[in-house]
């Protein structure tokens, strides 16, 4: 099967490939249990070692027989990172504080029914209300004692 893009389209195709691989990777420290996915980092290199076809060098540099993007080319791209991350964060707090709380108002179980399901809803309607409203100001941890 053969593939034609346009010189737009491969720099686009890029572009996805750094945010996939950035989504996949980017937490991983590559040690023993937190081995990289790479498979992913085989595809983009793969695909970055086209760039000179499609006159993309400006964006692509080329150490032996690997293929990077470069540092220019990465930062461009951060804010998409950022605002995936800024949206996962929020999104995930509430979902989690929620699944906290029910468990306190409902005790430790196996499967949730679909009531309890409605009521974590609800609650963490009531966190993104909350956050929406205030950012982080109002959240505070409070240390509890240990006891004895």
């Amino acid at each position: 099967m053969k593939i034609e893009l346009t010189k737009k389209q491969y720099r686009d195709l890029i572009e996805l490939l750094f945010l996939g691989n950035w989504l996949a990777n980017a937490s991983r420290t590559g040690a023993e249990g937190d081995e990289r996915l790479e498979k992913y980092e085989e595809i983009q290199y793969f695909i970055l070692s086209y760039a000179k076809q499609f006159q993309a060098d400006d964006v692509v540099k080329a150490e032996g027989n690997e293929f990077y993007s470069t540092m220019d080319f990465e930062e461009k791209l951060m804010p998409v990172v950022e605002e995936y991350d800024d949206y996962t964060f929020w999104e995930q707090i509430s979902m989690k504080l929620a699944k906290r709380d029910l468990l306190r108002e409902i005790g430790p179980v196996s499967n949730l029914k679909e009531e309890h399901k409605e009521r974590m809803y609800e609650i963490e309607e009531q966190y993104e209300i909350e956050f929406e409203k205030n950012g982080l100001k109002n959240l505070t941890l409070i240390k509890q004692e240990k006891k004895k």
